[in-house]
């Protein structure tokens, strides 16, 4: 990596970095403040939805000022059917799945608490999360993080390209939700990345950052809140059907994927 691919990967670090840190002083010191005051309805939105998406994003593009786009093309770039998206479905689902699954398992057997959104949580704020998880975050993470930062690192190459915005995808999620959640985010965020630069369009990112919420966040916590064996019928099915057709399908169309 030369120095001005160094430069750009510490500024967009950077950006992020500060980005974040809106976000966490925001929840950590004012938003107890409205606790009683404001509705939780509308503390949850301040905070998860209009406080990132104004003051962070600003601060966001502040650090940024001056700094050229760089965007990578890709010739010739791949159209989408619904057969492409179901398969680029099937092979996020199994090359996240097994990660978080391992990083679950590791963080319970050393006595880590998982962290992150509970069943009754859900649940309890349904109409509230599938607004957020469905509909906001596939639209503005897939904006902040496969246009805004991925357009900025063309200059890395396609695949430095990707890596890169999938690692600054998954460090935030690692700091907030957990490491289980840190290496899905990564795998996903690849997934999420190459299909960004190979359609150069955002919205496939967009629809598959939603079935992946639906998949990897409201599948499973369904099936926990109906019955612990359908948890295990889920890990099961996900394990002995998705990874496997993953594998197939990476080495099928590993031509497409290497760029």
């Amino acid at each position: 990596m030369n120095k001005n691919n160094i430069i750009t990967v510490v500024r967009v670090s950077l950006a992020l970095v500060l980005w974040y840190a809106v976000v966490f002083l925001y929840r950590t010191y004012i938003d107890p403040v409205f606790e009683g005051v404001l509705s939780e309805l509308v503390r949850n939105v301040l905070a998860t939805m209009v406080v990132p998406y104004t003051i962070g994003l600003g601060v966001f593009f502040l650090a940024l000022t001056g700094m050229k786009k760089t965007p990578y093309v890709c010739e010739p770039q791949m159209s989408l059917g619904f057969g492409g998206m179901l398969k680029l479905f099937v092979i996020q689902t199994g090359l996240s799945f097994p990660l978080m699954i391992a990083v679950t398992v590791i963080t319970r057997i050393t006595g880590h608490d998982a962290t992150g959104i509970t069943p009754d949580e859900l649940f309890g704020k349904l109409g509230f999360y599938i607004v957020l998880l469905l509909i906001f975050n596939p639209v503005f993470e897939e904006l902040l993080f496969r246009k805004f930062i991925l357009e900025r690192l063309g200059g890395l190459g396609f695949k430095g390209a990707v890596i890169v915005s999938a690692i600054l995808f998954a460090v935030p999620h690692c700091i907030s939700i957990g490491p289980a959640q840190m290496f899905y985010a990564f795998a996903i965020g690849l997934v999420w990345g190459f299909v960004t630069l190979k359609t150069g369009k955002l919205w496939p990112a967009v629809i598959l950052h939603s079935l992946a919420n639906v998949y990897g966040s409201f599948l499973p916590m369904i099936a926990a809140k109906t019955d612990p064996a359908m948890s295990a019928l889920f890990v099961l099915f996900t394990m002995a059907v998705m990874v496997p057709l993953t594998v197939v399908l990476i080495v099928k169309n590993r031509r497409v994927i290497a760029g």
